[in-house]
Order: structure tokens, then sequence, then C-alpha cells
């Protein structure tokens, strides 16, 4: 089984945060952890990368555990962040296409990823860390 770990940042801005759209669908900014690299320290490096913005990162908004099927399973650490001016991606590897802050009332349709836009949710709603697992052989992966 292939153990992958990766970390991102909240960042809000009036009613809206702070996402990416890469391979045609939107997400909140996230990358893998390089080997030996921190969860805050690639929260930091991936959000400069993915929205061209320096974060100064707060507590811990929630972890999600995905289970893709038997060969895959993901942890990820996401921060709550705040960031000042306009996102411009800089992704070295050329995946994101566009960055822009997106109004809460359009979750579950411009961010449509549950494991993403659950645990978001429910953030916003407590402001307290959460931890949610999810299980893809099992249950959709997308908000319908």
């Amino acid at each position: 089984m292939m153990h992958l770990l990766a970390a991102g940042v909240v960042v809000l801005r009036g009613d809206s945060v702070l996402a990416v759209r890469e391979h045609g669908r939107w997400s909140l900014p996230k990358g893998g952890c390089e080997p030996g690299e921190r969860f805050a320290d690639a929260a930091v490096r991936e959000a400069r990368e993915e929205t061209g913005l320096a974060v100064e990162l707060g507590d811990v908004a929630f972890v999600t555990e995905i289970r893709i099927d038997e060969a895959e399973h993901h942890l990820q650490v996401f921060y709550e962040a705040a960031a000042e001016g306009t996102p411009r991606p800089e992704d070295p590897d050329g995946e994101v296409e566009q960055a822009a802050f997106v109004a809460f009332d359009a979750l579950g349709e411009t961010l449509r990823y549950r494991p993403r836009v659950l645990p978001l949710r429910e953030w916003l709603d407590t402001r307290t860390t959460g931890y949610h697992s999810f299980d893809l052989e099992k249950e959709p992966a997308e908000i319908e």
C-alpha cells in the first residue's frame, strides 16, 4: 500500500476561501510533503507555488484521511492561514490553471471533492480542529 502525506491551507477573505483550479477541478491549495519535510513547511511551500501568496500559518483546521483503494491511502493536514495580495499561481509543475477566492455559498458547486468540502464546511461552522476519514471505495468522491 502506498501512503501519501500532504498539507494545505485554508485562507479566508470575507465570505470566501482561497481555491485553486487544477486538472479542471477546484480544490484548496495543497500538495505532497517532500521526504523529511514537516507538514507545516509543506503547507507554506505549496501555498506559495499554487497561489503565489506567502501565507502565515495558524492552527490546524482539519486533518483528512482518504482511502482511495487497497493500494492508495492519503493523510492530509490543512492549516488555517492568512495571506495578503492577489493570487497568481507560480506552480513549477504547471498543474494549477487558476487561483481565486471562492464564495462560501458556492462550496459544493465549485469545490466538489467531498473529502475537501465536508471538512471545510464543518470547520467554517465550528472553527475547531477536526479529523475526517473517507473511504472512496465505499462512498462517492464528489458532491452530487
